[in-house]
């Protein structure tokens, strides 16, 4: 049911529609047995291979705690490694294992198959205005 400004906050809209998306990307991942927020670890692995704990937490906007739980699950479905930062003891390098390399290649172009029925919706001057928006209203709120 489509919602207007005057019944409902913008927030609770964007809330709506991120449960949708959420809800839809996770019954088509339900086979590989990954969450769409698992899928997003992965897949920043893939292009930053190596990439600190710290840093990868960062690149998908979770905290320390969350983004070492989702870790946890990965590892132990043996899709990544972790390694000791050699220069800095503290630190934790991650990679994606041969496996996770596999699932990734299986389940983005499922995930694409999401955002172009999204793309689909709007012509491209309204998609790019769309991203410009949502950009700029993830920028305001992490303030």
């Amino acid at each position: 049911m489509p919602f207007n400004q005057e019944q409902n906050p913008l927030g609770l809209l964007l809330s709506r529609t991120y449960l949708s998306y959420k809800k839809k990307a996770s019954h088509l991942l339900l086979d590989y047995d990954i969450t769409p927020e698992q899928f997003g670890v992965l897949n920043n692995l893939v292009s930053h291979d190596g990439i600190s704990q710290k840093a990868l937490a960062e690149l998908n906007s979770k905290d320390q705690t969350s983004i070492g739980k989702t870790l946890d699950r990965l590892e132990n479905k043996k899709l990544l490694t972790r390694t000791v930062d050699p220069s800095d003891r503290r630190a934790v390098l991650l990679h994606l294992t041969t496996k996770g390399h596999e699932l990734i290649q299986q389940t983005k172009p499922i995930m694409q198959e999401v955002d172009d029925e999204i793309n689909a919706l709007f012509t491209p001057e309204q998609t790019k205005q769309f991203i410009a928006m949502i950009n700029q209203t993830f920028e305001h709120l992490s303030r």
